[in-house]
């Protein structure tokens, strides 16, 4: 129950939704209340956000590269970048021939989400102030659209990056085409320009030609200088520091590098050049 109510508060479009919320949390238990409360919202509860998250919350998306990629992490450095580009390189031609199919002026998601708010839509009452904001009465109560500023009061149509149902209702009765108040990135023509590139394959290891020192091209090859780090990271995955409930509130002593007399470091991690 805790967890579904953290999710709604997450996903809150208004700051008096996700108040409502986090009251429900506190009335449950009282630690999980105070423990939400110590985390700045505007770094978790969509609420407080103050760009576009597009309809994103979570780093899902970068999950599901890491799922494919972790068996490709632990190779030699060539043959993880080769299992890199033939999953890339497979990608850009599926999204690229699965695109071509499509026919809406919107990416099927986009298109399905415009689809449910033009359904929602006609139930609205809309009263139009003037060329620009329009007061949208539904059975949820009133909001506030503005079409110039491709705003609403409930925050989706910002949120999102698509008119919201209000934003749909305003749209339709001064006879304005919805599509064109979509932000550009959900668009077909967008996404087929993403993936327009090609990723060419490449042959075998063993038909590479290495430079010689005949080569014209040589020159250029040794041009590319690339430094190794300024200070050397132990092997192994770095150990997590927990912070003990007791060592709360301490004051933390302040470490001295002994070879460039700066604070905050130690000798043996010092980046210092010598």
């Amino acid at each position: 129950m805790l967890g579904k109510l953290l999710w709604d508060a997450a996903y809150a479009l208004t700051v008096i939704e996700f108040e409502a919320k986090v009251l429900e949390i506190e009335e449950m238990s009282q630690d999980a209340g105070y423990w939400i409360r110590r985390i700045p919202p505007r770094l978790w509860a969509t609420a407080y956000f103050e760009g576009t998250r597009f309809g994103h919350l979570t780093a899902n998306i970068i999950e599901s590269l890491n799922s494919w990629i972790s068996e490709a992490s632990g190779l030699p450095i060539i043959q993880m970048m080769e299992c890199i580009r033939r999953q890339l390189m497979t990608w850009f031609n599926e999204r690229r021939e699965t695109s071509m199919q499509w026919t809406s002026i919107l990416v099927p998601t986009a298109e399905r989400r415009v689809a449910e708010a033009l359904e929602h839509a006609r139930t609205y009452q809309v009263l139009r102030a003037n060329e620009a904001e329009f007061e949208v009465i539904s059975h949820e109560g009133t909001n506030i659209v503005d079409i110039r500023n491709r705003c609403c009061l409930c925050r989706g149509w910002q949120l999102y990056g698509l008119p919201c149902a209000h934003a749909v209702a305003a749209l339709l009765s001064c006879r304005q085409n919805v599509h064109r108040f979509t932000e550009s990135c959900f668009t077909v023509a967008t996404y087929r320009k993403t993936y327009s590139q090609t990723i060419h394959p490449i042959p075998d290891k063993s038909l590479w030609k290495e430079l010689s020192e005949n080569d014209p091209n040589a020159n250029k090859a040794l041009e590319v200088i690339i430094n190794p780090p300024k200070s050397l990271r132990p092997p192994g995955r770095p150990r997590k520091r927990r912070v003990r409930a007791e060592d709360r509130g301490r004051v933390k002593r302040v470490v001295h590098c002994s070879r460039c007399n700066q604070t905050g470091h130690f000798r043996t991690t010092c980046a210092a050049p010598i």
